[in-house]
């Protein structure tokens, strides 16, 4: 018996002594170290934007490609109207079925889904990496950077007299006007709605008031969008309109160019369009990782080679504005002097209802 345990001993302790105790070996750690690498595990992204999916695909997607190369095929862009994206990552938030990982919107059509509480807050470390102005991020994180479509009254160059160019706001309700002028409509809150709304607190209650009834009795013609506004001034078919200055960019390059100009009216403002992470996306880390990238110089280079404005004002500057921008120009952005306008949007439509029909 004494030999036998002491066999068994001597058995135990050669076994010790090569392999050590009977325990899990360790493991190699699995745990990512960086953002990238996380959404690098995740392997897909779905964003909703109000980009036009073509642009997206063939300038944006490519530049992020580029620097993460691992991220090819992976990423999903699903190209909506403004209200569209609003209304569906609501209802997919509600229902608890979230898809969307990222949302690309304009700040207006969006606010009532941030209400609704979409988004997750996210600090976005590029704001300050880029020094990025004031009005370009909510401070609290639940929107960040995107890009600007600045807003601007164009008009045609062939009808309208070089006397009869408006320098004001006021100038638009001369009759002269009457019939001439294209809007999108107002109480879409898109274009004219916004920097409407903007107007408010600068002229006060009264005098905006007359300034609206000044335009509604010139029987404007309420478009769909600032695009077909634009479209309808390109034309001859409306002398002058609101809207934004990526469709003049795009028609002064067309051959031969259209006969539209700007009428540089203060203030100038530009229409945000913000980036917002999704609350409980399914790749949460990928879409972080795409806001910064967003934010940054390579991500707002990709914006201005789409010929939008990047909101990154000196690199917007020095790219897409440089020559058109008049000297002394600022752009704000818009209604950031009225916050009720993104807060209680239905009573901001439905004052336009009342005024314009």
């Amino acid at each position: 018996m004494v030999l036998a345990a002491l066999l068994i001993v001597i058995i135990v302790v050669a076994v010790v002594g090569a392999y050590g105790w009977v325990r899990p070996l360790p493991q190699p750690t699995t745990e990512a170290v960086t953002l990238e690498e996380k959404a690098q595990r995740e392997g897909a992204l779905t964003i909703y934007g109000v980009m036009d999916s073509p642009d997206f695909a063939a300038k944006v997607k490519p530049a992020f490609e580029q620097q993460y190369p691992w991220a090819a095929g992976m990423i999903s862009y699903v190209g909506l109207s403004p209200s569209e994206i609003a209304t569906r990552a609501l209802s997919e938030y509600t229902a608890g079925h979230v898809q969307a990982d990222l949302l690309i919107d304009t700040l207006g059509s969006l606010t009532s889904a941030l209400i609704g509480g979409v988004a997750e807050n996210y600090t976005n470390p590029m704001v300050r990496l880029m020094n990025y102005t004031t009005g370009t991020y909510e401070t609290n994180g639940q929107w960040t950077v995107g890009f600007g479509l600045p807003i601007v009254v164009v008009y045609n160059t062939q009808l309208v007299a070089t006397a009869k160019i408006p320098n004001n706001w006021q100038n638009l309700t001369d009759q002269y006007w009457s019939g001439k002028i294209a809007l999108d409509d107002p109480k879409t809150l898109n274009v004219a709605g916004s920097v409407f709304a903007h107007l408010y607190p600068i002229l006060g209650n009264a005098s905006w008031t007359a300034l609206m009834q000044g335009i509604k009795n010139n029987n404007p013609v309420l478009t769909t969008s600032a695009g077909t506004s634009f479209t309808k001034v390109a034309s001859g078919e409306s002398y002058i309109a609101t809207g934004l200055i990526n469709d003049y960019l795009a028609g002064i390059k067309q051959v031969p160019p259209v006969n539209v100009a700007i009428a540089w009216i203060p203030p100038v403002t530009s229409l945000p369009i913000v980036t917002s992470l999704c609350k409980n996306a399914p790749h949460p880390n990928f879409a972080k990782l795409f806001i910064q990238w967003f934010a940054s110089g390579a991500g707002q280079y990709s914006i201005a080679n789409t010929g939008r404005v990047p909101m990154h004002g000196p690199l917007a500057a020095g790219t897409i504005l440089a020559g058109v921008l008049p000297a002394g120009v600022t752009i704000a952005g818009v209604a950031s002097n009225n916050p009720d306008y993104y807060i209680n949007p239905t009573k901001w439509s439905n004052a336009y209802q009342k005024i314009f029909g």
